[in-house]
């Protein structure tokens, strides 16, 4: 009866000892899988390896810790605890993430997250492709060596200095600005032939900026040394309580756009009319701005993404968007100057950058008939998704547009029809005009990005923009 007992014992020790080792096993497996950090998993920024950056797997999305983020990536980051918001970056590109949720903020709207972001031991994590890919680095997986490879954008090359030959030697066919003066609160432009100015109003500080189009500097302007190189020439206001300078330059070759700029010390109303070959702008006038007389013809404004700093989604082969978008929009641009009732208005021409404030408000000035905004997209999660879709903000003022952009853009493009549908993205918020935002096709997606690239493929987009817009416009 001893023995048995002893063995009882025994064999009941053994069996908690047992479940104990299955316990800690389980519990280290957990651990494994779930907690510790990735054994063997490294990350290298263009070639260097960012020593003790830590990383997690959950759901096969890589997590890092937003230290990574500050101190190894070098981007600015505010954690606010009591909300459990993440902000990474500053503005423009700013994106917000928030614990727990699948869902983050960025410049184009709300996106979804294949893993949240989470707190674990007293340490943030986030996810590192999302956040790389937001910040224009190229974010890519080298399964044999478990490393994930970053790479910051490739700058652009340096653009050359201007030719001394006068642009209007190298474009015949624009039409020659004369001269420019200011007197008495009346800008006056000449021209060597009859030109349609648009104009938009910036704020902060306050100007007043009237284009051009279709003209380059005459020989008498050429004169001055700043615009024979290219540059921007000044001309001194002097005893003005209203006008601080005014400013002008060859805002854009191709199309030719000559750019005047009035440097305000104060919101005014003004009168901008053109009496034969002079284009007048007349500040004596205590209302509020009078719109062009636009002669029946539609104010289209189309709307290149990003620009300058903000480089837009980088795709699989370093191209950035902002570079397809303004390509695009230019052959756009090309093919809507060609059409007699339109009125055209760029909210850029070339790589400059234009806040989403202004981008709207300069459709809002120029009452503009209809609002386009072109842009590529980027699936921070796979690089097999791809298709052409298109938003619009309200649906009673601006789905129709939506709807015929997406159906001739999808029929140029051949990709997947991803839809028309509502987005609450700023700049087709907040126009007070029919407003879309096309995305063309992913630069993540390797075959949809080489075909975004070549020129007979954009030109293809340009034209059926160009159909949508006069289908909808009943031209």
């Amino acid at each position: 009866m001893k023995l048995a007992s002893t063995i009882w014992k025994k064999n009941l020790f053994v069996a908690a000892a047992l479940t104990l080792m299955t316990l800690l096993l389980l519990n280290g497996g957990i651990r494994q899988a779930w907690a510790a950090p990735t054994s063997g998993t490294s990350i290298v920024l263009d070639g260097k390896s960012l020593d003790g950056a830590e990383s997690l797997v959950r759901q096969g999305t890589t997590m890092v810790p937003i230290r990574v983020i500050s101190e190894q990536l070098g981007y600015a980051v505010n954690w606010q605890k009591s909300t459990g918001h993440v902000t990474i970056g500053s503005e423009p590109s700013q994106i917000v993430l928030t614990i727990g949720s699948l869902n983050a903020d960025s410049p184009l709207g709300s996106i979804s997250l294949t893993q949240a972001p989470f707190i674990q031991s007293n340490t943030t994590y986030v996810p590192l492709r999302f956040v790389g890919t937001q910040m224009g680095l190229g974010v890519k997986w080298e399964q044999a060596s478990q490393t994930v490879l970053l790479q910051s954008p490739i700058e652009a090359p340096p653009v050359p200095p201007a030719p001394e030959a006068p642009p209007a030697v190298d474009n015949p066919a624009a039409i020659s600005i004369d001269s420019i003066s200011f007197s008495d609160k009346r800008l006056t432009i000449s021209a060597g032939a009859d030109v349609t100015p648009t104009r938009f109003e910036l704020n902060n500080p306050d100007r007043l900026v009237v284009d051009l189009p279709g003209t380059v500097f005459g020989p008498a302007l050429l004169q001055n040394e700043a615009l024979a190189r290219g540059a921007e020439a000044k001309l001194a206001v002097e005893n003005s309580s209203l006008v601080k300078q005014v400013r002008y330059s060859q805002f854009s070759q191709n199309p030719s756009i000559v750019r005047v700029v009035i440097d305000l010390n104060r919101k005014t109303g003004y009168n901008l009319y053109t009496q034969g070959n002079l284009i007048i702008v007349d500040l004596n006038n205590d209302g509020t701005a009078a719109p062009i007389d636009s002669n029946g013809k539609k104010t289209v404004v189309i709307d290149p993404g990003h620009g300058d700093h903000d480089s837009g989604g980088v795709g699989i082969s370093k191209i950035q968007e902002k570079n397809i978008v303004l390509n695009v929009g230019l052959k756009v641009a090309a093919l809507l100057k060609q059409e007699p009732n339109i009125n055209l208005i760029m909210t850029r021409s070339d790589d400059t950058f234009v806040t989403l404030t202004d981008r709207a408000k300069i459709a809002n000035d120029a009452k503009a008939d209809l609002f386009l905004s072109i842009h590529a997209n980027i699936s921070p999660s796979s690089s097999s998704a791809g298709g052409t879709e298109t938003f619009y903000a309200e649906a009673s003022r601006s789905k129709a547009l939506s709807d015929v952009i997406q159906k001739h853009v999808l029929a140029a493009t051949g990709f997947k029809d991803r839809g028309s549908k509502q987005a609450n993205y700023s700049v087709i918020r907040n126009t007070k005009m029919p407003a879309a935002l096309v995305e063309l096709g992913f630069l993540s997606n390797l075959n949809e990005e080489t075909l975004l690239n070549q020129d007979d493929f954009q030109q293809k987009i340009a034209e059926a923009i160009v159909a949508g817009i006069k289908e909808y416009l009943n031209l």
